[in-house]
């Protein structure tokens, strides 16, 4: 296995994003080298004990974000020329994006998240 998946149902994360944040901390650190193919659904959903279905969302969620590229009858890999940079990138972007999505269910706008962000760093 190139590498490990740890689900925490009580961390209130659906399955799902904790299968798609795994494969892109491997992606980001290099731990999922760029010829190594993943898990089949078959295979990753049995290893979890989880629904092929949850591994196949996380999987098309993966390959809608540019991460893995689905190559008919030979498996899913990570999409071809991509680095530990570009995808520290992408984790950065996706850390944003769910920020600013989870501050607009509380009512919360992108410029306070930011200026909160700032007002942390500059407490440490």
């Amino acid at each position: 296995m190139p590498f490990e998946v740890h689900l925490d149902y009580d961390r209130g994360v659906p399955v799902y994003r904790q299968i798609y944040a795994a494969v892109v901390h491997a992606l980001s650190t290099g731990r999922l080298a760029a010829d190594e193919q993943l898990p089949t659904i078959a295979e990753l959903s049995s290893r979890l004990g989880v629904n092929p279905n949850t591994v196949a969302r996380a999987y098309r969620d993966l390959e809608q974000a540019g991460h893995i590229v689905g190559k008919r009858g030979r498996g899913t890999f990570p999409v071809p020329g991509r680095t530990p940079t570009t995808d520290r990138e992408a984790v950065l972007r996706d850390i944003y994006q769910r920020a600013i999505a989870e501050g607009a269910e509380h009512a919360i706008s992108a410029r306070e998240i930011i200026r909160y962000f700032r007002k942390a760093l500059h407490d440490e």
